[in-house]
C-alpha cells in the first residue's frame, strides 16, 4: 500500500471515527517500550455535504471519497469549530494525524492446580480442581510446585498434588490516533 493510500486510510479511520477454567488462574501485566511518533497530512475540497456524509476531493491526486462523519466531530474552519452539517461546498480542509504506536509486551501468567493422574516421558495428566482432567507436554526445564518443592515432569508421580505457573510473553502495539481538521470556507 503505497503511503498517500495509507495516509488516506489514516484520515479516512480519523474522520469516520471521534474462558478461564475453575482451576486456573490467569493475570496479565504490561510492559512499554519507546512510543514513535507519526504525523500525517491530507488536504482536500469539500464537494458535497449529505446529511453526515461529506464527499472530499483529495489533493493532489483529485479522487473523490465520501466520509462517514459524527455529527458531533468538529472541524475548525477559519478559526470557528463547525459540525460536518455546517461546512459548504468549496470548503478547503487539511487533516493533520499525528498516531502513536507504543511497543508493549504483555506477560500472561496462568497458575494451574491439579492432582497427577499420570506421567510418560514429558506428557503430564492431571485432574484440575474443578475435576477437569488435561494433558500437557512440557520441557524438562519446566518446574512444579509440589509441597513447597520444585520439581521436574520426570519427578512427579501419580497422586501428587501439583501447581505449575506458566508464563507467556507476546509482543503487541497500541496504537492512538489524534487529529484535528482544519481548513478555510470558501469566499
Amino acid at each position: 500500500m503505497n503511503m498517500t493510500c495509507r495516509l488516506m486510510v489514516a484520515v479516512g479511520v480519523v474522520l469516520l471515527s471521534a474462558g478461564t477454567a475453575a482451576a486456573q488462574t490467569t493475570s496479565k501485566t504490561t510492559e512499554t517500550g519507546t512510543a514513535q511518533f507519526t504525523v500525517a497530512q491530507v488536504s482536500g475540497e469539500v464537494v458535497a455535504v449529505d446529511d453526515n456524509y461529506v464527499l472530499v476531493k483529495i489533493r493532489p491526486s483529485g479522487v473523490q471519497r465520501w466520509f462517514s462523519v459524527s455529527p458531533d466531530r468538529k472541524f475548525i474552519i477559519d478559526g470557528q469549530p463547525k459540525t460536518v452539517s455546517q461546512l459548504a461546498p468549496g470548503t478547503m480542509l487539511t487533516a493533520t494525524a499525528v498516531t502513536k504506536t507504543l511497543p508493549v509486551t504483555v506477560r500472561t501468567t496462568t497458575i494451574t492446580n491439579g492432582t497427577v493422574l499420570n506421567v510418560t516421558g514429558r506428557t503430564l495428566s492431571v485432574r484440575l480442581e474443578n475435576g477437569e482432567r488435561r494433558s500437557y507436554t512440557v520441557p524438562e526445564s519446566f518446574r512444579f510446585n509440589v509441597d513447597g518443592k520444585q520439581m521436574s515432569v520426570s519427578q512427579l508421580q501419580k497422586g501428587m498434588h501439583v501447581t505449575g505457573t506458566k508464563i507467556v510473553s507476546e509482543p503487541d502495539a497500541e496504537i492512538s490516533t489524534l487529529a484535528v481538521v482544519t481548513g478555510k470556507a470558501p469566499k
